[in-house]
C-alpha cells in the first residue's frame, strides 16, 4: 500500500552537478517563450561545445609537452603529463557518454526511479519510509561532490600562493603566457578545465552512489513489507482487535536483527490505530475473502516491487558496466602515476602545498573507486535478503494455504544481483583491493625504472 507522502525529485542535486560539465541538458526552452526557444538550444549547444574544447585543448597541450620532453630523461615530468592526459581524456569521455551516447538511458533511469519508487512499506505492525534513505543520499552526494570540487579548487589556489604568475597545470604553451591579459585568459581556461574534471568525476561515480543508496532504500521498504505480510493480510481481511494483538505477539517473538535495514529506521504502528484503520476500510469492502486470496494480493504487490527493483538494477548495470570496465584500467594507471609524482615531489623538496595537492588527488582517486566497489558490495548483499525478510513473519501459521506461493517466492528471490565492470569483474571490496594492489605494483616498477635512468 503506497503512502500519502509527497514524492520528491530524487536527482535534483545530481542534475545540478551535471550542469557544470554539460553532462545533462539545461532545458532552457522550458523557461523561454516559444518564439525564442531556438535561442535556448543554441546557447546549450555553444556551452557544450565550449566545454568540450576546453578539455580538448588541455589534452593537446599535454601531448605536445610529452612529445617535446620525451628525450629529456625527466621521468617525473613525463609521468605528470601522462597523468593529466588520462584525467582529461576520462573527463571528455564521461561528458560524451552521459550527454550524447547514453542520454536517453540516463533520463529513463532518473524518470523511472522518480515515478515508481515506493515512499513507504505496506500496511503492517511496523513500517519504514524513504525519509532516512533520502537524507543519507543527499548527505553522501553533497559531501562527495564538495570534496571533488575542493580538490580541484585547491590546485587553482597554488599559483596565487606562489605569486610567480605560474599556472595550475604546468604544460607547454606556444606563446609567453605570463604576459598581461594572456596570463589571465589562460588561467581562467585552466580553472574551467579543472572544474570540468571535478564535475565529470563526481557526476559519474556520484550518480552510481545515489542510485545504489536509493535502490538499497527500496530494498528496505520491500523487506519491511515482506516481514509484515501477514499483518497486511489481516488488515485486508478486517480481522478483530484480538486477532491482531495475537498476531502482533507472534511477530514480536522474532528477535530483531542488528542492522536489519541498510539505512531505514523501523517504526512501530500503534496497534489501536491499526485496528481503527481496519474497521474504517470495512465500509469500502463488500466481503472478507478467503486467506489465500488476500495473501496472493499482498505477495503480488511485493513481487511487483521486487521486479521494479531488479529492473532498476539491470538498467543501472547496463548503463554503468562499460565505463566501470574502462575505469578499472584508468584507476590503476592514475593511482600509480599520482603516487609516483607525489613521492618524487617529496624527495625533491617541493613545496608543501604541491605535495598536499598531489596527496589529495591520490586520495580522491582511491575514494572514487572505493565508492564504486563499496556500493556494488552493498547491492549484492541486499539482493539476497528478500527470503530472509519473509521468514521473519509468522509464516508457519498458514503454511498449508500459502505453501506454493511461499516456496516460489523463496526460490525466485534467492538469486543475488551483482553489479560488474564490463560484465566480467564483480564490483566488490575484493576487486577494489586487487586494483589498488596492482596500481602500487606498477608504482614499484616505475620507481625501479626511475633509478635506472
Amino acid at each position: 500500500m503506497q503512502s500519502f507522502q509527497e514524492r520528491q525529485d530524487l536527482f535534483q542535486f545530481m542534475r545540478r552537478t551535471m550542469y557544470w560539465a554539460a553532462m545533462y541538458p539545461l532545458h532552457l526552452e522550458r523557461f523561454l517563450p516559444q518564439r525564442i526557444c531556438s535561442i535556448g538550444h543554441l546557447f546549450e549547444l555553444f556551452y557544450e561545445l565550449f566545454l568540450y574544447l576546453v578539455s580538448i585543448h588541455i589534452i593537446i597541450l599535454y601531448v605536445c609537452t610529452f612529445y617535446l620532453n620525451y628525450h629529456s630523461g625527466d621521468l617525473e615530468l613525463l609521468v605528470n603529463c601522462m597523468m593529466q592526459i588520462i584525467i582529461y581524456i576520462w573527463t571528455l569521455g564521461m561528458k560524451l557518454y552521459f550527454r550524447r551516447l547514453r542520454s536517453d538511458q540516463l533520463e529513463e533511469l532518473m524518470e523511472t526511479m522518480n515515478k515508481q519508487y515506493r515512499t513507504r512499506s505496506a500496511k503492517g505492525f511496523t513500517y519504514v519510509t524513504m525519509d532516512q534513505c533520502l537524507a543519507m543520499s543527499n548527505r553522501w552526494i553533497k559531501t562527495y561532490v564538495f570534496s571533488c570540487f575542493a580538490g580541484a579548487v585547491f590546485w587553482l589556489i597554488l599559483p596565487i600562493t606562489y605569486g610567480d604568475r605560474s599556472l595550475p597545470l604546468t604544460c607547454w604553451y606556444p606563446l609567453d603566457y605570463k604576459k598581461p591579459i594572456i596570463y589571465e585568459t589562460v588561467y581562467v581556461l585552466q580553472a574551467i578545465a579543472q572544474i570540468q574534471v571535478a564535475a565529470a568525476f563526481s557526476s559519474s561515480s556520484g550518480f552510481h552512489m545515489v542510485l545504489s543508496i536509493l535502490i538499497s532504500g527500496q530494498y528496505d521498504v520491500l523487506f519491511c513489507s515482506l516481514k509484515n505480510i501477514f499483518a497486511t493480510v489481516a488488515f485486508r481481511m478486517h480481522s478483530t482487535e484480538t486477532q491482531l494483538r495475537n498476531l502482533f505477539k507472534l511477530q514480536e517473538l522474532t528477535a530483531p536483527e542488528v542492522n536489519e535495514f541498510y539505512c531505514s529506521k523501523e517504526e512501530t504502528y500503534p496497534i489501536n490505530k491499526f485496528f481503527h484503520d481496519t474497521v474504517k476500510t470495512t465500509k469500502f469492502s463488500t466481503s472478507s475473502l478467503e486467506f489465500h486470496y488476500h495473501f496472493g494480493g499482498a505477495i503480488k504487490e511485493c513481487i511487483e516491487h521486487h521486479r521494479f527493483v531488479l529492473n532498476s538494477l539491470e538498467n543501472m548495470e547496463w548503463f554503468f558496466n562499460p565505463i566501470w570496465f574502462i575505469k578499472t584500467g584508468e584507476v590503476i594507471l592514475l593511482a600509480c602515476l599520482v603516487a609516483f609524482v607525489s613521492v618524487k615531489s617529496s624527495s625533491a623538496n617541493s613545496s608543501f602545498l604541491k605535495i598536499l595537492s598531489l596527496g589529495q588527488y591520490l586520495l580522491l582517486v582511491a575514494l572514487e573507486f572505493l565508492v564504486i566497489c563499496y556500493f556494488g558490495e552493498i547491492i549484492f548483499c541486499n539482493s539476497q535478503r528478500c527470503g530472509e525478510a519473509i521468514l521473519r513473519s509468522p509464516w508457519y501459521l498458514h503454511m498449508r494455504e500459502i505453501k506454493q506461493d511461499f516456496l516460489i517466492f523463496l526460490l525466485k528471490s534467492r538469486r543475488p544481483f551483482q553489479l560488474t565492470a564490463g560484465t566480467k569483474f564483480a564490483l566488490n571490496i575484493d576487486w577494489y583491493r586487487w586494483v589498488i594492489t596492482t596500481a602500487f605494483s606498477f608504482l614499484t616498477l616505475l620507481q625501479t625504472m626511475d633509478k635506472g635512468l
